[in-house]
């Protein structure tokens, strides 16, 4: 029926993913075939709607350390296509292109500085979608996160961190996980001891 004047948006997408109650023609799941007081026709609003079938993401989320506002604000169309989408997960676009259409002053950032690789990448390499234990939606603590490609077991890492124990240093201190001037990553504003590399004159630097 609703292909009668749906015809071509109703053809499923063959090389992507199509949302289940779009694929089994199952309109009425998500949409009133009358009238609606919520945009797109449909018979809540998003975030109810979508947790209806997703009651797993509704009952962590509410537990979470933090969201992502899209989430938070149930605007799932945000990021995901409510039919069809080439991409897999039903993504409108690829991580960071996607995520960057939203943070547009840290795509300003990442063009005009040098942009840590991992961000410049993939989102998703060090921050979850939707909801995290963590702070700033990370995936991991701090330390094992950076770990990954920093070893901290490393000689020069030690010496450029005064020896510090690496499992209480959180790199965001004075680092810039997204981008920076500064070859190092060192965020834009820097203490002048600091700046010149005269940690002793504040630190124990020995071993």
């Amino acid at each position: 029926m609703c292909a009668q004047c749906h015809g071509d948006f109703m053809k499923p997408e063959t090389s992507g993913t199509n949302h289940n109650p779009f694929a089994e023609g199952e309109c009425l799941t998500c949409h009133n075939a009358h009238a609606s007081n919520v945009k797109g026709m449909i018979v809540d609003k998003q975030g109810p709607l979508c947790f209806s079938c997703h009651p797993d993401l509704s009952k962590e989320i509410g537990t979470a350390k933090s969201k992502h506002l899209p989430v938070a604000d149930g605007e799932c169309t945000k990021c995901h296509s409510s039919h069809k989408a080439k991409l897999d997960k039903l993504l409108l676009a690829k991580s960071p292109d996607l995520c960057l259409t939203c943070h547009k002053d840290l795509k300003i950032k990442m063009e005009k500085e040098k942009a840590h690789q991992p961000a410049a990448r993939d989102c998703e390499r060090c921050h979850k979608p939707h909801f995290s234990t963590e702070a700033s939606l990370m995936n991991q603590p701090i330390q094992p996160l950076c770990g990954e490609c920093h070893n901290p077991k490393d000689t020069p890492f030690g010496k450029a961190h005064i020896y510090i124990d690496p499992s209480v240093i959180d790199c965001r201190q004075c680092h810039d996980p997204h981008a920076s001037k500064d070859p190092k990553f060192f965020k834009a504003f820097v203490h002048p001891p600091f700046a010149g590399r005269t940690c002793k004159d504040c630190h124990i630097v020995t071993k």
